[in-house]
């Protein structure tokens, strides 16, 4: 869920899927406003939980408590808050909290919106330092706020070659994103990486991922997108305009419901290229009107 507005599709497809179970919300700041919204939004779709129970961590050894360790083991659905994904790679990598988070993917369904969504991906922006723009990236590949790359918190089925970013039309993420897929092909051997996606997607809206096979539901009012890169960037550079062409990306849409496969990457949605040359789109970022 790309953040913002939450979008209800997303929460009643997850309520779904916990059967009637314990759903459980992580996250490093907030409150518990999302327990009782959660749970009446669970009668009110025909699947009314067992429980809804927020955990607010405030240090990292909160994430070796007995307590919440158990409340995790026992959950059906595990949904994490936005907020700072920098903060939650700190307090959960190398924890109980990632071990169980990532045992569990077989068989409960996982979300998350902004920085819940950010830390899905195959390759996790931390943001440490400061958030990245897509005029400084694409001006300069190797900004500062660029280098703040790290491996995945958790492997997901089919998100392998993927790295996703948030918040994305709203605040004009295109241009960072393909400078992050540059960054990340510049930085990997073709043979470990031949392929790199990025994934953005916008407020309001979310993609359902079964990860049984692949299949991806669109849902919301807005639009998500997946860019893929099969070659390197022809310039990635310190201090030197990002030229990378030949970007084959589609668009899909939350009201149009588009469904695409990241097994066989076909479905239905928007597609087009993308170029960037010096720093700058020659072509629609976003795609066609």
């Amino acid at each position: 869920m790309g953040g913002g507005t939450d979008t209800d599709e997303a929460f009643v497809w997850q309520i779904g899927n916990a059967n009637g179970g314990d759903f459980v919300v992580i996250r490093a700041s907030g409150d518990d406003a999302y327990n009782e919204w959660i749970y009446e939004l669970s009668i009110a779709s025909g699947a009314r939980l067992n429980s809804v129970r927020t955990i607010l961590f405030n240090r990292k050894a909160a994430s070796s408590s007995s307590e919440v360790l158990d409340l995790l083991r026992k959950s059906e659905a595990i949904f994490m808050a936005g907020g700072d994904q920098g903060v939650y790679m700190d307090y959960w990598v190398g924890t109980e909290v990632q071990t169980i988070m990532q045992s569990k993917l077989a068989n409960i369904t996982i979300g998350g919106t902004s920085a819940g969504l950010a830390v899905q991906g195959n390759w996790v922006y931390t943001a440490e330092d400061g958030s990245a723009y897509s005029d400084e990236a694409l001006a300069n590949p190797y900004d500062k706020h660029m280098n703040q790359i790290v491996p995945a918190f958790l492997k997901i089925p089919y998100m392998d070659t993927i790295f996703t970013d948030t918040h994305f039309v709203t605040r004009d993420r295109m241009g960072r994103m393909l400078t992050f897929v540059a960054r990340i092909r510049a930085e990997s051997s073709d043979s470990a990486v031949p392929i790199v996606r990025g994934l953005g997607v916008d407020e309001h809206t979310a993609l359902l991922l079964d990860t049984r096979n692949g299949n991806v539901e669109t849902v919301g009012v807005n639009t998500a997108y997946l860019c893929t890169a099969t070659k390197d960037a022809e310039v990635c550079s310190s201090k030197t305009p990002l030229t990378f062409t030949g970007l084959s990306c589609v668009r899909f849409s939350g009201r149009a419901g588009d469904k695409y496969s990241f097994s066989s990457f076909t479905g239905s949605g928007v597609t087009y290229t993308n170029d960037i040359r010096q720093g700058v789109f020659t072509t629609l970022p976003y795609g066609p009107i």
